[in-house]
């Protein structure tokens, strides 16, 4: 006799690959990988684990060209690393699970993160003027995701600073790499200065960075760090200019005073912007 209390069979449906990427598990052993794939890339950049091809600062050295900043400058790179571990850690934590701000760019950084550990190789292993493109790539990934950041809201001081601090470090110092490898291109491919001298071509690169970063800090969640990071750059540019070469000593003092305009123009910005949200309240 068939048991008439046995209700409906149930169906066990496939998971969709959506309905996993959506799982916080997923998401976290995915950005965890991508962080790893970046690490690797720097320490492959720095020798530590690769020395098949040259290192970062044989490829883009301090007297490469006028725009490049000097070798201590490239300490920032463990600062970033350790901002973005930072963000993989707090993503990890159980009562972030499905913290509103940290799921919307788990995946954008994701991206910005195997994309920076794709860069690390493509800049030592081909021409300059690829990883100019390359590094064009990483920075666009990172305004992209600061973007999404910034339309959702975060619940506190601790969320905002441990989501937004290591890619913002990250894209500011990018955006002066960059240049850099840019101008490290022209040298490397015996572009001349037309019309105007070396070190004015320098100048108005300088210059046309110091617009980039106001660009940044405008539109862009994390300016205070974006404002350190490009200030630091531009500290170090001003120095080997200075001290170093090859010299050009007005284009050390631009660098300077972009280094403080930045600054200035990160901290009136911020304040410009809480001033916003209280008065939205």
């Amino acid at each position: 006799m068939a048991d008439d209390t046995a209700g409906p069979p149930v169906r066990n449906t496939p998971v969709t690959l959506s309905q996993a990427l959506a799982t916080a598990r997923v998401r976290r052993v995915i950005l965890t990988a991508s962080y790893l794939i970046c690490l690797v890339g720097v320490l492959a950049a720095f020798g530590v684990i690769d020395n098949l091809l040259p290192s970062l600062p044989e490829v883009l050295p301090p007297d490469g060209s006028l725009l490049a900043p000097g070798a201590e400058a490239a300490q920032l790179w463990w600062v970033v690393m350790v901002g973005l571990a930072v963000y993989v850690v707090w993503m990890w934590l159980p009562v972030n699970a499905n913290e509103e701000r940290g799921r919307a760019i788990a995946y954008p950084a994701s991206i910005v993160m195997v994309l920076l550990g794709i860069w690390f190789f493509v800049v030592r292993g081909a021409d300059l003027v690829v990883g100019v493109v390359a590094s064009l790539v990483v920075v666009t990934a990172l305004v992209w995701t600061l973007r999404i950041a910034d339309r959702v809201p975060s619940r506190h001081f601790l969320d905002r600073l441990f989501t937004q601090f290591g890619l913002a470090v990250t894209l500011g110092w990018m955006t002066v790499v960059t240049a850099e490898t840019f101008a490290a291109a022209c040298v490397a491919h015996d572009a001349r200065a037309v019309y105007l001298t070396a070190e004015t071509w320098g100048i108005l690169g300088a210059t046309a960075l110091l617009g980039v970063g106001m660009a940044l800090l405008r539109h862009l969640p994390g300016r205070l760090y974006i404002a350190g990071a490009m200030a630091w750059g531009f500290v170090w540019i001003a120095y080997e200019r200075v001290l170093g070469a090859p010299r050009a000593y007005g284009l050390g003092v631009v660098a300077l005073v972009s280094a403080l305009l930045v600054l200035v123009a990160g901290v009136a910005v911020f304040l410009w912007a809480r001033g916003r949200v209280r008065e939205r309240v």
